[in-house]
């Protein structure tokens, strides 16, 4: 049974990318949900003051906060340029240019924000704040699509014989926990990989599957820790483990069949978020430089007249 497993587990031969950096995933994860609380925060309180008429969008700070802002969008090209050069440097400087981009691609639309004061002006400045808003609203769904494409900030990109080499390895790691070669757990991992297994290729097969993927998860994740803790136990009565050694072993389960689940899930939706990723290119680049030649009109405008 744990060969069979092994079959719908293996990996091809073309695995270059290393797999996910748990830590790193963490600490991008971390980051990114302080930067949402403040901007919310921030966007939440520039929309409170609003009626004080605080900020002038022509005058004064208000004028500035434009100023300042429109450079700060305007600054977000220079991220495709160390992308493709070799400015971009190694892993680490790439994280540090992307973490950039996207902190720049926050407080660029909040300062616009408290710009306008939170209201509409006139119909040249409207098509630009506009514009701005689907490019940030398309920065955010672009974040999320990343994190199922690449590992973290270092710009590895996830491979699926990688992936699916990793989950193998799990496999003989979740046996050692348990105490030994269990065919009911190595069903039950087997059954979870078979159901995670596209069945059926495009669009809607995969968009299908990635919704549904979340319950296989729940559903495999509590059925494998069963079967686990079984093993552990009978393992436990024949060589006599102490009850500290069940909950290490059980905790040791637990961690390795999360990631079992994770590193398996991941591979099946990879083409999908891999489709989706490019699909949002597509869109995102034509919706910047909307917005940028609506800026350059809006700025032309208001200095003319």
């Amino acid at each position: 049974m744990a060969q069979s497993a092994a079959r719908v587990l293996e990996p091809s031969h073309n695995a270059a990318a290393q797999a996910v950096a748990p830590k790193s995933t963490k600490a991008f994860g971390g980051s990114a949900l302080a930067v949402a609380i403040f901007a919310i925060a921030a966007i939440a309180f520039g929309f409170v003051i609003r009626d004080r008429e605080l900020i002038v969008p022509g005058e004064g700070i208000g004028y500035r906060l434009g100023l300042y802002g429109g450079l700060i969008m305007l600054a977000l090209l220079t991220y495709p340029v160390f992308k493709r050069t070799r400015l971009f440097g190694n892993g680490t400087k790439a994280a540090s240019v992307f973490r950039l981009h996207m902190l720049l691609g926050i407080i660029g639309p909040i300062m616009i924000f408290f710009h306008t004061n939170f209201s509409l002006g006139a119909l040249n400045s409207n098509i630009a704040l506009f514009a701005m808003i689907l490019v940030a609203g398309s920065g955010v769904v672009g974040r999320y699509i990343y994190v199922h494409v690449y590992a973290g900030l270092s710009g590895a990109r996830y491979d699926m014989g990688t992936l699916l080499s990793q989950a193998t390895k799990l496999m003989s790691g979740i046996e050692e926990d348990v105490g030994g070669s269990s065919g009911l757990v190595s069903a039950a991992l087997a059954n979870f990989s078979i159901k995670a297994t596209p069945k059926k290729s495009g669009l809607l097969a995969s968009l299908q599957l990635s919704l549904t993927m979340p319950l296989h998860v729940s559903s495999a994740r509590k059925r494998i820790m069963q079967e686990a803790k079984r093993a552990i136990a009978g393992n436990a009565d024949r060589k006599g483990w102490s009850k500290r050694e069940v909950y290490e072993h059980t905790l040791s389960a637990k961690a390795h069949v999360n990631e079992f689940l994770n590193a398996v899930s991941k591979a099946a939706q990879l083409a999908f978020w891999e489709r989706m990723f490019s699909l949002w290119h597509v869109l995102h680049v034509p919706l910047f430089f909307l917005l940028l030649v609506s800026g350059v009109i809006h700025v032309v405008a208001v200095h003319l007249y």
